[in-house]
């Protein structure tokens, strides 16, 4: 009886084992011949649901800002002129160029120009309905001229006295060149204008003592006083015409 029941668990044991054996082999047989991932590229391109890649956008260049622009006045030029040529305002201009007056400029100064944006265009989801033809004029408004200059001699102050001797010179009307102008009396005393521009509405001022001239003030650089009482002043243009005479009072 005791050996049957060694023989049964002998057995038993030996189908276990074969068992255990068995499911060992099985497994590593699997782990052997199942296919090795391939690694997907870092550059490959991304894929949607349905198989088609993505283009990536192109690179969007910024815009490139215009550069300003320097002008040197001329003679007759006007700041309100310089910036309907430009396309800017005058109110730009000033503020630019740190100019106060917009009637005081010289011949030869130097003028910075704004750089002007070109318009961002705008999407419309409608088009703009067209103008009425019979609602444009028929011709262009033309632009008013500021008329011809009115230069004259306004008043003579200080006479005799070199320190306070001062000739007022002033414009009614439009821009004028005073270059080569002249201030003379009937003794010989005569002021050149150096290269200036006397605008619309402005008056200058000539000194006849020494000091350093601006657009506004001349200084003649005299020793003795140019002008005295009861005598006549008579101011002519660069072609030698009578412009306008003063009597000093």
């Amino acid at each position: 009886m005791r050996a049957r029941t060694w023989v049964t668990f002998i057995v038993v044991n030996v189908i276990v084992s074969a068992a255990v054996m068995l499911t060992i082999l099985f497994a590593w047989e699997r782990i052997r011949n199942s296919p090795t991932p391939t690694p997907i590229p870092a550059s490959a391109p991304l894929s949607t649901e349905d198989g088609v890649s993505q283009p990536t956008a192109p690179p969007v260049a910024s815009p490139t800002l215009p550069e300003s622009v320097e002008y040197i006045v001329q003679a007759g030029d006007t700041l309100g002129g310089i910036a309907q040529t430009y396309d800017v305002s005058v109110e730009e201009l000033m503020a630019t160029n740190g100019i106060t007056n917009p009637n005081l400029l010289h011949i030869g100064q130097a003028l910075v120009i704004p750089p002007r944006l070109p318009p961002t265009p705008t999407l419309s989801e409608t088009p703009p309905e067209p103008l009425p033809t019979e609602s444009l004029p028929t011709s262009l408004p033309t632009l008013t001229p500021s008329g011809p200059p009115v230069v004259e001699i306004g008043q003579v102050l200080g006479a005799s006295d070199l320190a306070a001797e001062v000739v007022v010179v002033r414009n009614l009307g439009g821009t004028v060149s005073l270059e080569g102008w002249t201030l003379s009396d009937a003794e010989g005393n005569v002021f050149t204008f150096p290269t200036i521009t006397l605008f619309a509405d402005v008056q200058m001022r000539v000194h006849s003592t020494p000091g350093r001239s601006t657009p506004s003030d001349l200084y003649w650089g005299r020793e003795t006083p140019a002008w005295s009482e009861g005598e006549l002043i008579t101011l002519r243009d660069e072609t030698g015409n009578v412009v306008d005479t003063y009597i000093v009072p």
